[in-house]
């Protein structure tokens, strides 16, 4: 049975996303959560500062509650806990996060999300208008650098994936109204249902990060 490293930039276990993505991977693998921030006290989480050049990233405790953070904070904790996952025999360990991080060491295969995705987009959508989901309202500034190319359109938008349900209901009329080619919920904590409501409401073909990297984890791990 392999053993797959399911590593939050938060506080694990996640509950909400993990249970679908065992679904996906099926019962030959076996799931070791671990959180970046599982350690850290919550006084000094609260206590991050941030400078205007932070590369803000969005994740929740274990209590639910959502928290924002910087690559330059959570980076050593996230090195750390790979090492702690793979002396518990993980194989293979995913970053549960869509943002952009640097090559970590280890013994073992560590997967980013945001270049798979990446390649998903740029391998599905030639030309047309692409909406983008983010967690945070500040994060879709960086929407046109971060997936804009010839040929395409970029149309930006948020929703915290913890917030309650009429904001989804809201993000789902504005991008019906944009007529987007297609969307990507650029989170890993957004649940199937987030997926649903969009795809419903707009008719489009709605790119879900997490279920798309499980797949890609099946495949490593067979």
């Amino acid at each position: 049975m392999t053993k797959i490293g399911m590593l939050t930039i938060g506080q694990a276990p996640r509950d909400d996303i993990v249970p679908a993505l065992k679904e996906i991977l099926g019962p030959d693998h076996e799931i070791i959560e671990a959180g970046a921030l599982d350690d850290v006290p919550l006084e000094k989480i609260e206590g991050i500062e941030f400078r205007p050049d932070d590369y803000l990233l969005v994740s929740r405790l274990r209590d639910g509650t959502e928290v924002k953070i910087h690559k330059r904070f959570i980076l050593p904790h996230l090195q750390r806990r790979i090492h702690e996952l793979e002396e518990k025999g993980a194989k293979i360990t995913v970053i549960m996060c869509t943002g952009k991080f640097p090559q970590f060491e280890s013994q073992g295969l560590v997967v980013t999300p945001q270049e798979i995705l990446r390649g998903v987009l740029e391998s599905t959508l030639k030309t047309g208008k692409l909406a983008v989901v983010y967690p945070s309202e500040e994060q879709t500034l960086k929407a046109e650098s971060d997936y804009g190319r010839d040929g395409i359109s970029i149309y930006a938008d948020h929703l915290s994936p913890y917030e309650e349900a009429a904001d989804l209901e809201q993000l789902a009329e504005r991008l019906n109204e944009q007529a987007p080619t297609l969307v990507f919920l650029n989170c890993f904590g957004y649940s199937s249902q987030v997926k649903t409501v969009i795809a419903e409401k707009t008719g489009k073909p709605v790119i879900h990060s997490n279920v798309v990297v499980a797949r890609i984890l099946k495949e490593l791990a067979n």
